[in-house]
């Protein structure tokens, strides 16, 4: 766990906007950073966010300096893995087929899912979108790397304006998919995301891009959680050297517990 000023953080992602406001609000009640956010080296001396982009948004709102951050190396599999999140909801289907066809410059290609085909759709899917009846649709960009995420970025854009997103979840397989829509009877439609390397997020911070919020996920091997650090000594009114001397006596009182086996946490 690292002390380190907000300013020095790059994010890779867009806030959620939607959630930041209860966020500060329970931030707020409680006092506390519960989890703190992950980052890694960054462009130049910036540090890149990676997970908890709405926190440390929040931190700000509430007259935050700094933050307590764990950090990993991002080259390192076996600190991190990145995949990517799996939005889910219930629409009209024909109207939101309709309406992101009508989106400017983009191509589509609609298909029904069999055994052949991921969930990730055509190789060159910016957004690939399925239904509980097994139809689907790609939305097609070129290789190119920007041009991809502006495609992504206009269907998010496009489908935030007609539906309230439910949440992201992982879903791996097909059959996981099938077995999700028969539990949530209120689902009808999921989207799935390409995977960025490591190297493709640098590559976007580099041009000023971030990503559309619940894109990336990225997994951590040994995640710190529950800290409960005081907001009070995060504050930009306390004095750096207090913010320090705190963290350090913080470091030297907690106890960490491993735990090595896989955890399933019931929601």
């Amino acid at each position: 766990m690292r002390l380190v000023p907000l300013s020095a953080i790059e994010l890779q992602e867009e806030a959620d906007v939607g959630r930041l406001e209860r966020l500060v609000g329970a931030m707020r009640k409680s006092g506390l950073l519960k989890d703190p956010p992950i980052v890694t080296k960054g462009l130049g001396n910036k540090l890149m966010q990676l997970d908890g982009t709405t926190r440390l948004s929040a931190l700000v709102k509430l007259g935050c300096s700094h933050a307590i951050v764990q950090y990993v190396d991002y080259s390192d599999s076996s600190q991190v893995l990145i995949k990517s999140w799996v939005h889910v909801s219930k629409v009209d289907q024909r109207e939101f087929l309709r309406r992101v066809k009508q989106i400017r410059g983009i191509k589509t290609e609609e298909f029904k899912l069999g055994a052949g085909l991921t969930l990730t759709g055509h190789p060159l899917s910016a957004v690939t979108i399925i239904f509980r009846d097994s139809t689907g649709m790609g939305v097609l960009a070129n290789s190119d790397l920007v041009k991809r995420v502006r495609v992504m970025r206009a269907v998010v854009d496009h489908y935030s304006k007609l539906i309230t997103r439910d949440r992201e979840v992982s879903l791996e397989g097909r059959e996981e998919l099938m077995e999700f829509f028969t539990k949530h009877k209120d689902k009808n439609v999921a989207l799935f995301f390409p995977s960025f390397s490591a190297q493709d997020i640098y590559t976007l911070l580099g041009k000023g891009m971030v990503l559309p919020q619940g894109i990336t996920r990225h997994i951590v091997n040994g995640r710190i959680l529950r800290i409960n650090y005081p907001l009070d000594s995060l504050q930009a009114k306390t004095p750096g050297k207090t913010k320090l001397q705190f963290f350090q006596n913080f470091l030297k009182a907690i106890n960490l517990r491993y735990y090595e086996e896989s955890t399933f946490m019931v929601e």
